[in-house]
């Protein structure tokens, strides 16, 4: 049977913003209102020069944008070519109106630098590799009281559009990941066909899923829902990485 679960809502990305604004209307004059620390960090940004992208990787000695406002700062003096994009906040980037200013070569060198993150499942003997995989970090990012961890991946099994979902519930609300009342699960799911599904993987357990920074793990027993009133316990694992635009 399948379990529905909190969908982790796709972040508003900066990129739509831009686009926007270079597609015609009015773009909103650039925000002044930004704190003293948010000037000053995205000026140091600004004035340590710009070198050409290598994909999502930064230089060594990229800026560091740790102390940056995102919901303040005026985005067009970010040097978007060498900073750490997964430093960015990009769900308070959502609340910034200087990101329509964003040109389109701006735009499109920020597309080309992001990494969406990835995925690789392994249930018995199949095994799905996904190339996007965005997480949540805490109650504030998943925008719930229950969920202190959540993730969100999509991608396709013959005619079947699919998801794959890791989330950790801390009835609590503490943002605990772990804990003897703490519950972890992973499902992977046919999102095409609720009804009749192809697809309706899924794990539960306390100690399953291991988080790292941006590397996700999880081992453990999956059951078929496809089979009900029939417990399986097939092994499986999953190994990702969390692309740049998860919410911390």
């Amino acid at each position: 049977m399948q379990t529905h679960t909190p969908r982790f809502a796709p972040i508003g990305l900066i990129i739509a913003m831009g686009l926007a604004a270079c597609g015609g209307g009015d773009a909103p004059a650039s925000s002044d209102s930004g704190s003293a620390s948010a000037t000053s960090a995205a000026s140091s940004v600004a004035a340590a020069g710009s070198t050409a992208p290598g994909g999502s990787d930064s230089p060594a000695d990229a800026p560091d944008v740790s102390q940056v406002d995102w919901a303040t700062v005026d985005v067009t003096t970010i040097d978007w070519g060498t900073i750490d994009l997964s430093m960015v906040g990009w769900q308070a980037l959502q609340e910034n109106p200087t990101a329509a200013n964003l040109d389109a070569d701006t735009v499109a060198l920020i597309q080309s630098r992001l990494n969406p993150g990835s995925a690789t499942l392994t249930i018995g003997d199949q095994t799905w590799e996904f190339d996007n995989f965005l997480c949540a970090f805490g109650h504030d990012a998943t925008e719930s009281s229950t969920y202190s961890f959540s993730t969100n991946s999509s991608g396709q099994a013959g005619d079947a559009r699919t998801q794959m979902q890791v989330t950790i519930e801390d009835p609590s609300s503490q943002g605990r990941l772990e804990g003897a009342d703490v519950v972890q699960r992973i499902s992977y799911d046919d999102v095409t066909n609720f009804d009749q599904p192809t697809i309706d993987w899924s794990l539960r357990g306390t100690d399953v899923v291991q988080i790292d920074g941006n590397a996700v793990s999880v081992e453990g027993t999956f059951d078929d829902g496809l089979t009900p009133g029939q417990q399986e316990a097939i092994p499986g694992t999953l190994e990702a990485t969390c692309g740049d635009q998860s919410r911390r």
